[in-house]
C-alpha cells in the first residue's frame, strides 16, 4: 500500500458571492480548491513521487486578496489553472488503487468532497484518510492541543527551508513528519480506536449530497441512534443511563459492550444548507472522568427540571388564588 499526503489551497469567496453561489447550488461550498499538492510513500515509507496542479475555478473566480497573500498564487495563475474536473481525474489516476491519504488536520478531504459534490463528482475514492496530526498527538506528548504541522517539524528537527501556504511543499513536510512516525502500526490502532475516539462520523450531511433529517424528533428515532452497535465488535449496546442533553444541541448517550466495556455517543446536532439536520456522532470510551462529568450533568439537569416545575406550580397556585378573589 502507498500513502499520500495530501494538502490543498482553497479560494476564500467574500460573503455576498458565497451565499449566491450556495443558493444556485443547493450545497455548502465552503471555498473552491485551486491548488491540489500530494507526495506519495512507498510501504518503507520511501518517497516515490509527487503531484501538484493548479485548478482554475467555477465559481469563485476571483481570487481573495488574503489567499493570494498567504499562498502566493496569483489571478493569472488561478485563470490560467485546470478546471477540476480534468485535475481531479489526473489526481485520481496518479493516486493507483491500494493506497491512503495522510493529512495534517482534519479539514483537506472534507473541503475536497464539498468542491466534489458541487460539480457532481463522485468522491467515494476518497475514504481511506488518516490524520497525521492526531498519529502526531498520541505517539508523542499525548496532550488534547492541537499541534501545527510548522511544530511537528521543529520536534523532529527537520529543516524548513521550503516556503510554507504551498499546497506541493506542506504535502512534502508531512511526508517528512510522518517518515519519523511509525505510521503502519500507528493506522492498526487507528482503525480500531479512531485517534482519540472509537469511531467519528457525520449522519444526514445534506451539504455533502446525503439524506438530511426533516426534524430534530427523526434523527433522534433513527435506528442507528435508538439501537447502536459496539464500533469494535459490532454487538448491540446496552444503555446504561437517560441520555442527557446539553447545550448547543448535543445529547449523549451512557452505553455498555458485554466485549468491549463502557462508552459514551455523543451527537452534536447542526442545520445543513437546506434546513435539514445532520449530527456528528462521536464514540469514545467512558472513563472514570467523563462518567464523572456526565452524571454532573444529569444532576444539574435534574436540579433545574424541579426548580421549573415548583416555579411553574407556584405561578399556578398564585393565578388560583387571584381568581378566588376577584370571584369573591
Amino acid at each position: 500500500m502507498y500513502y499520500i499526503t495530501l494538502d490543498l489551497e482553497w479560494n476564500q469567496a467574500y460573503a455576498q458571492k458565497a451565499l449566491a453561489v450556495q443558493r444556485q447550488l443547493a450545497c455548502r461550498l465552503r471555498g473552491e480548491v485551486i491548488q491540489i499538492g500530494a507526495v506519495k510513500l512507498d510501504k518503507n515509507m520511501n518517497v516515490c513521487g509527487s503531484y501538484q496542479i493548479i485548478i482554475k475555478p467555477k465559481y469563485f473566480k476571483k481570487l481573495h486578496r488574503h489567499v493570494s497573500e498567504l499562498t502566493g498564487i496569483t489571478q493569472e495563475q488561478m485563470d490560467l489553472g485546470t478546471p477540476l474536473e480534468e485535475a481531479a481525474e489526473r489526481f485520481r489516476k496518479w493516486c493507483g488503487k491500494d493506497f491512503a491519504f495522510l493529512t495534517w488536520g482534519p479539514d483537506d478531504i472534507p473541503m475536497l468532497k464539498e468542491n466534489f459534490n458541487a460539480h457532481r463528482l463522485s468522491a467515494d475514492w476518497l475514504g481511506k484518510v488518516y490524520d497525521l496530526q492526531r498519529i502526531f498527538k498520541t505517539r508523542t506528548d499525548g496532550l488534547s492541543k492541537q499541534r501545527s504541522l510548522e511544530y511537528a517539524m521543529d520536534y523532529f528537527e527537520i529543516p524548513q527551508n521550503l516556503p510554507a501556504h504551498d499546497a506541493l511543499n506542506d504535502a512534502y513536510f508531512t511526508a517528512l513528519v510522518a517518515q519519523r512516525l511509525d505510521v503502519p502500526d500507528a493506522i492498526k490502532s487507528y482503525t480500531t480506536q479512531n485517534g482519540e475516539y472509537l469511531d467519528e462520523r457525520v449522519m444526514g450531511d445534506a451539504d455533502a449530497g446525503d439524506d438530511g433529517y426533516v426534524t430534530i424528533e427523526e434523527l433522534l428515532e433513527d435506528d442507528a441512534v435508538k439501537n447502536p452497535l459496539c464500533p469494535i465488535c459490532a454487538s448491540r449496546l446496552r444503555e446504561c443511563g437517560k441520555p442527557l442533553h446539553s447545550k448547543g444541541q448535543k445529547y449523549t448517550y451512557y452505553y455498555q459492550c458485554e466485549r468491549d466495556g463502557e462508552m459514551f455517543i455523543t451527537y452534536r446536532l447542526h442545520r445543513n444548507f437546506n434546513d435539514t439536520w445532520r449530527a456528528k456522532r462521536i464514540i469514545r470510551r467512558a472513563d472514570e472522568a467523563a462518567v464523572k462529568s456526565y452524571k454532573e450533568g444529569l444532576a444539574k439537569h435534574e436540579s433545574f427540571k424541579k426548580k421549573t416545575t415548583r416555579k411553574r406550580r407556584q405561578r399556578s397556585k398564585s393565578r388560583t388564588k387571584e381568581t378566588a378573589e376577584i370571584s369573591g
